[in-house]
């Protein structure tokens, strides 16, 4: 067995298995689940359902039932119609926590009844009448070419909830491969043709990409980057699942443990729409944590204060779903249930975002308040509603409060943005509005060090910090960096800048513009000095920003200085821009062309489009989109005016948000915020902040450690001795940790570059790329490829190998072609000279293993024979392997000649003798037999041939029913086959069309 794949069986899905069994599941070998209509586990090797389980659980759930209406219900799940997968995905959710309905007269007459799958009540108890499997090795055949075989699949009542890929912890990125192999399964990848088995994932829960140390959770609908780890061990103290428990034992603790799977399930999932797509939202662990613990806070808590709090989770950890969570999780619980749930914020926007996304996600109706009457009246009625209001609705004027509305302990207030103004004048009327309701703020940054907000609503329930949401890659780093060693207008800077931009200006003219502007004001409106910054945006933009293919915002101290800007970019020709300011009604034609708010709304979509698709790169704001603005494309923010303690935090946030190849977000600085930094963050607890900004020079000591770490490789070879280096490489394990190395050490000179801080470390980047790529290509690995580098990195090094008259865009030469020979004699060491035979022909057997399966199974078996007898012996080595390369295809021809078949014909016997000498490899010598399986294979090409001939005969499900029925009716005539073996004739039936997709089609 190869050592990728015993360390994926031995040291992660066994040990996953014995753990998942620890917690209340029980084992069943996938390879001996039996398929057959009368008796089987499953119907065929299609069926995903474990079909006697079903039916028991169904009924020990519902003893009632009546066996017309058990069947009405398993057919009811094993079919269901939707036109796609999501809307399938969500069909079958709503029937197991909303439950299904059938007409049984249960002694009062005939009448709805409701039946339920799961039994959510009892879980994790002695009355728990659910059954756990967990079930590995597991073959399905879908709607592709091949069929599937996830690693560990767990159903609950015989449905298959989650889906478990794991992966050596050895290999390169295995969480990357083993999320791209769900995707495959569940046919979410971008193809052509159906590839896995998308019935399975009709009743998916969660997906989970697992190599022991890491272990990432996804949906259906969850693109790579938004599979995500799950950290934390609540509700375990970690010394309870031992010492620094590694990622695959918390997930399987503390995620997948019944109790919490069937929660998830319940309770934290939810259907969104998003511009017209329906996304499927599970939750981080952080949310799921915040809302235990609130929910544990409301029932434990002696009075108001004590049943309520904080939850802060940084921005982009997804706020508005938590609360959504929430409302869930009071929704089924039978005390919270009772509750009424107000929900508070203090922005238009906000009310709009958060009662959209409640009414999305919860079957309820979600009553809005459109005035300070209507929202009285919906507060005095004591219906356990959802209830959304403006916090501005708690003051009818400038001089009334409003009175005692609702006494009702049954109330609970919900606030966003709970760092704001809700603890000035306006809280007070809600506590007087509802003075036993506790209330539980949420808010996007850390509260400030007194405790005000503590006295209103009480402790922190459940903190998520900006240090966290980076390390788990929710968010990227943001990276400071100051430039405004000519342009800053703090200290003494200003006054020198006055004088310098208004020196043509008498006395009298400076004061009076003083007058109406303020120094400061007048400094950041100067045209010269926007000139200057302008210059430097371009630059900087178009060498570190552009080429990665992101956008930026620039923010200005005022709505004149936003439109100077804008008409600044324009004269130098720089990218586009848009600005996006408020408007008022005295606004002159000035401002005018700027403030319509349909057309920066198209410009805010257009902003959000990739670079390729529309070229306006930068939008330039006062203060608009500084809070609540989601654009993943943005990298960087260029600065130009003071921003301070929650307006800092949230403005700074507008670029932390995750995209593919986007390795930080940057802060760019023009004003001088550094000169008052520490004082604008000063009101936060340093833990709270740590890691909001980092300097760019404090990116130099990680490059540093990770370019030594690359360079550690070939601490006894140079660098230079590129032939050497790749031969070091030819372990896969090492060949692995290299490559991920060296593309942590390419990270972090992309952040850097073009910084001339990076430049000492170009030459060995640019050695250890030509290091890679020659790698790449003798090892045919394909990993190696530097494609997800950010394009500054990879255009020097693409450079430097271009400079040596090689095209890195080539790929490695063919086994078979001219040039191979020619290649071979330019290596002069024996040992190099057999690893590039060695790996090319593994490559050449990879590439068309699926033309005739089982012809280069047992090629790869001979190969791997002679590698294991003669290696360390390099020229009888490079000898044998030559000559084996120049008898792969010979011998393939002569091996169909002797037994008379054509070259269509030859993979269909060898597939057919594959699987009749598995189970009887005493017959392999039997000329008889072999004879036999000639004749059938003849025939049966004949038939697939005729059967192929029809147009689009794949996509007719009739012909290919009818072609399936005349090989099985062929097979059960042969002598071999006496028809009793049914199951043997299926797999050769599947197994032949499986060729027919690939030779014939």
């Amino acid at each position: 067995m190869a050592t990728d794949s015993y360390n994926e069986k031995m040291v992660v899905q066994d040990p996953s298995i014995k753990d998942l069994v620890s917690i209340g599941y029980k084992h069943l070998d996938g390879r001996e689940l039996k398929t057959n209509i009368d008796d089987g586990d499953r119907k065929t090797d299609r069926d995903v359902i474990l079909h006697k389980v079903l039916r028991q659980s169904i009924k020990d759930i519902n003893p009632w039932i009546s066996d017309e209406n058990l069947d009405l219900v398993v057919r009811n799940i094993e079919n269901i119609q939707e036109a796609t997968l999501i809307e399938a995905n969500e069909a079958f959710w709503k029937m197991l926590v909303r439950h299904i309905s059938v007409d049984q007269d249960l002694g009062q007459g005939r009448k709805g009844q409701t039946v339920k799958i799961i039994d959510f009540d009892n879980v994790g108890t002695d009355k728990d009448q659910n059954t756990y499997h967990v079930v590995d090795e597991l073959t399905f055949r879908g709607e592709g070419p091949r069929p599937i075989r996830p690693d560990i699949l767990l159903y609950v009542n015989g449905i298959p909830l989650v889906v478990i890929e794991n992966k050596s912890p050895t290999i390169s990125d295995p969480i990357d491969e083993a999320i791209d192999q769900l995707r495959y399964y569940a046919n979410r990848r971008e193809s052509a043709e159906p590839e896995g088995a998308e019935k399975l994932f009709h009743y998916n829960a969660l997906m989970v990409a697992d190599c022991r140390d890491h272990c990432y959770l996804g949906t259906i609908t969850s693109s790579p980057k938004h599979f995500l780890p799950w950290k934390d061990t609540f509700p375990y103290y970690k010394g309870e699942l031992g010492k620094n428990p590694h990622a695959q034992k918390i997930v399987n603790h503390c995620v997948l443990r019944p109790e919490v799977l069937l929660d998830i399930i319940q309770n934290f999932t939810v259907f969104d729409r998003e511009d017209g797509t329906v996304i499927k939202k599970t939750p981080r662990y952080q949310q799921y944590r915040a809302v235990i613990k609130a929910k544990d806070r409301v029932l434990g808590g002696e009075d108001r204060l004590g049943k309520g709090g904080i939850v802060w989770h940084t921005q982009g950890s997804g706020k508005s779903l938590t609360m959504v969570f929430l409302t869930q999780k009071f929704r089924t619980h039978p005390e919270l249930q009772k509750y009424k749930m107000v929900f508070i914020t203090d922005r238009t926007s906000l009310d709009k975002q958060l009662s959209g996304t409640m009414e999305r996600c919860q079957e309820e109706t979600v009553l809005r308040a459109k005035s300070v009457a209507d929202l009285k009246d919906l507060l005095k009625k004591d219906a356990s509603d959802i209830v959304m209001g403006m916090l501005q609705k708690f003051q009818e004027n400038e001089m009334e409060t409003i009175p005692v509305l609702n006494e009702s302990e049954k109330i609970l207030i919900l606030i966003d943005e709970a760092h704001r103004g809700h603890f000035k004048g306006l809280a007070s009327n809600i506590r007087t509005a509802l003075p036993n309701a506790p209330i539980i703020g949420f808010t996007g940054t850390p509260l400030v060090k007194d405790d005000k907000q503590r006295k209103v609503m009480g402790e922190y329930i459940d903190t998520y910090t900006i240090e966290q949401a980076v390390q788990d890659n929710a968010t990227v780093q943001i990276v400071y960096e100051g430039r405004e060693s000519r342009t800053k207008v703090t200290g003494d800077n200003l006054e020198k800048l006055f004088n310098d931009y208004f020196s043509d200006r008498n006395t009298e003219d400076r004061n009076e513009i003083v007058k109406k502007y303020g120094k400061e004001q007048s400094v950041l409106e100067a045209p010269a000095r926007i000139e200057e910054v302008c210059k430097d945006i371009v630059k900087h933009y178009k060498t570190k920003i552009m080429p990665d293919g992101f956008k930026a915002q620039i923010v200005v101290g005022s709505r004149r200085a936003a439109v100077l800007y804008h008409e600044t970019m324009k004269k130098l020709g720089g990218p586009e821009s848009a600005v996006i300011i408020s408007g008022t009604h005295k606004d002159d034609a000035f401002f005018t062309p700027y403030t319509d708010q349909s057309m920066q709304d198209e410009q805010i979509n257009k902003f959000k489009m990739p670079v390729d698709k529309d070229g306006l790169c930068f939008l330039i704001v006062k203060d608009k989109l500084l809070t609540g603005f989601d654009a993943p494309i943005e990298q960087v923010m260029y600065i130009d005016r003071k921003l301070r303690e929650h307006t800092l935090l949230q403005a700074i946030a507008r670029v932390n948000r995750t995209r593919k190849g986007k390795d930080c977000g940057y802060i760019v600085d023009y004003y001088g915020l550094s000169d008052y930094l520490q004082e604008a963050l000063s009101m936060f607890t340093s833990e709270d902040i740590r890691g909001a900004m980092i300097p760019l020079k404090d990116e130099i000591p990680k490059l540093e450690t990770r370019h030594r770490r690359v360079l550690s490789y070939f601490d006894d070879i140079k660098l230079s001795s590129i032939d050497a280096c790749v031969l070091k490489l030819k372990d896969d394990q090492l060949r692995a940790e290299f490559e991920r190395d060296f593309k942590r050490f390419l990270t972090s000179m992309n952040i850097i570059l073009p910084d001339p801080a990076a430049n000492p470390f170009l030459p060995d980047m640019k050695l250890l790329g030509k290091i890679n790529h020659a790698a790449r290509n003798r090892y045919r690995a394909p990993q190696l490829g530097i494609k997800d580098a950010g394009a500054k990195v990879r255009q020097i090094i693409d450079e430097h190998i271009t400079s040596d008259g090689v095209d890195p865009k080539i790929p490695p030469v063919e086994l078979f072609s001219d040039k191979f020979i020619k290649q071979l004699e330019d290596i002069k060491d024996p040992e190099s000279k057999a690893c590039e035979i060695e790996h090319a022909i593994k490559s050449h057997i990879r590439v068309n293993h699926d033309d005739d399966p089982a012809y280069f199974r047992k090629l790869s078996e001979r190969l791997n024979e002679i590698l294991e007898k003669h290696r360390g012996h390099w020229d009888d080595l490079v000898d044998l392997l030559t000559d084996f390369r120049e008898n792969i295809d010979s011998q393939r021809k002569r091996d169909a000649k002797n037994l008379g078949l054509s070259d269509l014909e030859f993979p269909f016997y060898n597939a057919l003798e594959e699987l009749v000498l598995k189970n009887h490899p005493e017959k392999e010598a039997n000329v008889k037999l072999k004879a036999e399986l000639v004749s059938i294979t003849t025939k049966l090409v004949l038939v697939l041939q005729e059967a192929s001939s029809i147009v689009d005969f794949l996509a007719k499900t009739k012909e290919v029913k009818r072609a399936k029925r005349e090989i099985k009716h062929a097979l059960m005539d042969a002598q071999e086959f006496d028809g009793e073996n049914r199951l043997l004739i299926n797999r050769i039936t599947e197994e032949f069309m499986n060729l027919v997709k690939r030779k014939m089609s």
